[in-house]
């Protein structure tokens, strides 16, 4: 990564080689300490499970059946770690945590191009640490690998919006583009290409190249797509496109209905802690141009766009974070951050110290599934440390160091996190924990009316679907529990 606070030259390589090491760590810290979490992340591991043991690299299997939800490129990247035998929520995590930071490493280099390297500091430091794209790259979920494809197809674009645009090398580059975006809808579908519809409004001058686009896009997704309906007909095309598409627009079968302003909670929680920066737009200094209009119109028209659906989840939005967070640094595109006056980061600094709490209070929250469940639990004294740390930092550090010294609060505060509130997690709202019980006990176990999430989770650690108890069959043990609680093991 690239980080430059308005040092002289021969100072930049320590906060550069500091922040570097520290986001890496911070990502790859115990990501198999907690177990398989939520209704998704253990479908979407145990599809890559199977494409490991059977080799079937086309048909997406889920504990025997084929299942259409989401294209391959995820379970190909975590089938890669499988067939290593790993631990296996190291191997289904370890693929999007290496994406995630391969990117903040090329997209570093892409926005100090464009954009300067202050600027590119600004961007990718704070992208890097903020509690969205955080989140997403430590766990086996589609958002992260297409947000990573369509931001990088829309910051191969900006050079073609300079005032001075560069027209060599024009067809390569909506290669680049279409392949980016091809990857994207290996990822998750045509949402990238609904995405990418600002993109092709300011590059409309350019409309001859978006054929090199397409072929790229076409090329690279459209090999597999063409297989899986050769394979498997009409009844992917209607789960896949009609149901996992358009009806996730109107329909309320799919279970995620929201209200229409969701989104503006989700976006403020998912920027934490570096919401409050966002209010520098109040004080623009950059010029605008139309690189810095297509970034804004690619946020608001995604986030319109994610708005009008009757279904919503958090991760929708993670493709405008990119765009979100170079917007914000290209404000230093012609400044330093060091002169920003510390005012701007009270705010921020005061965030960042109740890490320590939100990491007690996290646990409750989740397995309520419900924000309200959220409290503060008793501060230990090395807890106090972490809360004193950036506040310390703001106080006494050096202008030219306090965004470093901020960012790297952030990462230590989130490994406590994680040392923290994982072996509770794992406990109470993972199916981890309850599956060594079921293990340690040597039983047979059916469904006896639990959510989902166990469900899904059990099914993961079995490696084949839970059985739904008076199905004809004998078992020592149903699991029972009232909504999301808990599971217990009784008898049948």
């Amino acid at each position: 990564m690239l980080l430059y606070w308005g040092l002289s030259s021969s100072r930049r390589f320590l906060p550069l080689a500091t922040c570097a090491v520290g986001i890496a760590a911070f990502y790859l810290y115990d990501l198999g300490g907690v177990g398989m979490i939520s209704t998704d992340e253990p479908r979407y591991a145990a599809v890559g499970q199977a494409m490991a043991r059977t080799g079937d690299l086309v048909t997406p299997y889920l504990w025997g059946s084929a299942w259409f939800e989401k294209p391959p490129l995820l379970y190909w990247m975590s089938a890669a770690f499988f067939a290593l035998g790993e631990q296996p929520e190291v191997s289904a995590r370890l693929p999007v945590a290496l994406l995630s930071l391969a990117f903040l490493a090329l997209a570093a280099w892409l926005v100090a191009r464009e954009f300067g390297a202050e600027a590119s500091a600004v961007s990718i430091s704070l992208l890097a640490t903020c509690a969205g794209w955080v989140a997403y790259s430590n766990f086996c979920l589609t958002d992260l690998p297409m947000a990573v494809f369509f931001s990088l197809a829309v910051l191969l674009a900006l050079p073609l919006l300079r005032d001075t645009a560069d027209t060599r090398g024009v067809s390569l580059r909506f290669l680049g583009m279409g392949a980016c975006l091809g990857l994207a809808v290996l990822a998750k579908g045509l949402v990238p290409l609904a995405l990418a519809m600002p993109m092709a409004w300011f590059l409309r001058r350019w409309w001859r190249a978006w054929v090199w686009a397409a072929l790229a896009c076409a090329l690279t997704a459209g090999p597999w797509y063409t297989a899986i309906y050769l394979r498997q007909g009409m009844p992917f095309v209607r789960e896949f496109f009609f149901k996992h598409h358009f009806e996730r627009m109107y329909s309320s079968a799919l279970q995620h209905v929201q209200p229409w302003y969701y989104y503006v909670p989700v976006l403020l929680g998912a920027l934490f802690p570096w919401t409050p920066l966002f209010l520098l737009f109040a004080r623009r200094n950059a010029g605008w141009d139309r690189r810095r209009g297509l970034l804004l119109a690619t946020v608001c028209f995604g986030f319109l766009f994610f708005s009008v659906f009757v279904n919503k989840l958090p991760g929708y939005l993670l493709p405008l974070f990119p765009a979100l967070f170079v917007l914000l640094g290209a404000e230093f595109e012609s400044g330093c951050f060091a002169e920003l006056s510390r005012k701007w980061l009270i705010p921020a600094a005061l965030l960042i110290a109740l890490i320590p709490p939100i990491a007690q209070g996290l646990p409750d929250a989740l397995a309520a599934g419900n924000i309200t469940a959220f409290h503060f639990g008793h501060i230990r004294a090395t807890e106090c440390f972490y809360i004193a740390a950036p506040l310390a930092a703001l106080l006494l550090g050096k202008r030219s160091w306090l965004v470093v010294l901020l960012v790297l609060c952030v990462m230590a505060g989130g490994i406590l996190l994680k040392a923290t509130a994982y072996p509770v997690l794992d406990e109470r709202v993972s199916a981890r924990g309850l599956w060594r019980q079921v293990q340690k006990d040597h039983v047979s176990v059916c469904d006896g009316g639990i959510n989902r999430a166990w469900a899904y989770g059990i099914s993961f650690y079995l490696g084949s679907e839970l059985p739904v108890c008076g199905n004809g069959q004998v078992y020592d043990r149903a699991l029972r529990a009232k909504g999301r609680d808990r599971p217990g093991i009784e008898a049948p």
